[in-house]
């Protein structure tokens, strides 16, 4: 847990600033001018997701601390490997870094407000929330590394031209270094965590893919638009997960769900990718 304390908010600090480099005014004003598209993929992101977690939180048997870990997860930013993931199966590139970049932008607002809610709502003693600090950190350590990326990108072209790859590829390291590390640090509790957690982890998956492609079938008419929507739902921030869950507790056991998710997410993408891939063969 101290790695993900001490030096994992530098990590995503890192990471959040690569996410904004990747972000150009040409590519955001593409995708703002395509209103209903980049507000179907917003809806989904930030509010189908938590109101899934809410659900599941009523509805699933859990332990308290797994329940927590569960709303976390699904009010996270998606993960940088979406924009990857999204090229992958010819998504739209420009609607994936759009969605992931103002998620991340709004973080500071969302994640605290959401877990406020969910102290509302939901009988919890885990931790008292201090809404304006914890906004504050969330701030500093993901939205303000966000905003000096796309800043960067807009007066220093030349120059994320030419390293843009390199600080992509040392992000996406450092985003699994983080996961990795954490679920070292438990591996003695990993085969309990999965049985605890790994099946309502599957459910989750695919409900969130069931009811994104239902929604973005009925409302978005551009298959690329449909695809990028799904995998950025899918993919959830676990490295950011493990950072933030570490400023509110000082027992990884209530950020399980998250770390098994981490897991599981990428297995699911192989095979959503994969699915794609053959179906466009067929059709070709």
């Amino acid at each position: 847990m101290e790695f993900v304390q001490n030096i994992g908010p530098f990590g995503i600090i890192f990471i959040m600033f690569s996410l904004g480099l990747n972000l150009t005014v040409s590519k955001f004003l593409e995708v703002v001018k395509k209103t209903k598209t980049l507000t179907v993929g917003l809806i989904c992101q930030m509010l189908i997701l938590p109101l899934i977690g809410i659900i599941m939180i009523n509805f699933y048997p859990l332990r308290a601390e797994y329940q927590l870990g569960v709303f976390l997860l699904l009010i996270l930013p998606s993960a940088v490997m979406s924009n990857y993931a999204t090229r992958l199966v010819k998504g739209n590139v420009a609607l994936s870094i759009t969605l992931t970049s103002v998620c991340a932008l709004l973080s500071f607002i969302t994640i605290p407000l959401f877990l406020k809610i969910y102290t509302i709502f939901v009988d919890v003693e885990a931790f008292n929330l201090n809404l304006l600090k914890f906004s504050v950190r969330i701030f500093l350590f993901i939205t303000l590394p966000t905003i000096i990326g796309i800043l960067v990108r807009g007066n220093f072209k030349k120059f994320t031209e030419a390293y843009n790859f390199r600080f992509d590829r040392a992000s996406f390291i450092l985003f699994m270094l983080i996961v990795v590390v954490a679920i070292y640090t438990e591996r003695m509790n990993l085969a309990q965590y999965f049985e605890d957690t790994g099946a309502l982890v599957f459910l989750i998956i695919f409900l969130i893919m069931i009811i994104v492609f239902g929604i973005t079938h009925i409302f978005v008419s551009d298959i690329s638009n449909r695809k990028t929507i799904i995998i950025e739902t899918m993919l959830q921030n676990g490295a950011m997960g493990f950072i933030v869950g570490a400023q509110l507790f000082d027992d990884l056991v209530y950020v399980a769900p998250i770390g098994i998710y981490a897991l599981i997410q990428y297995v699911v993408l192989m095979f959503y990718i994969g699915n794609v891939n053959i179906n466009k063969q067929i059709q070709n």
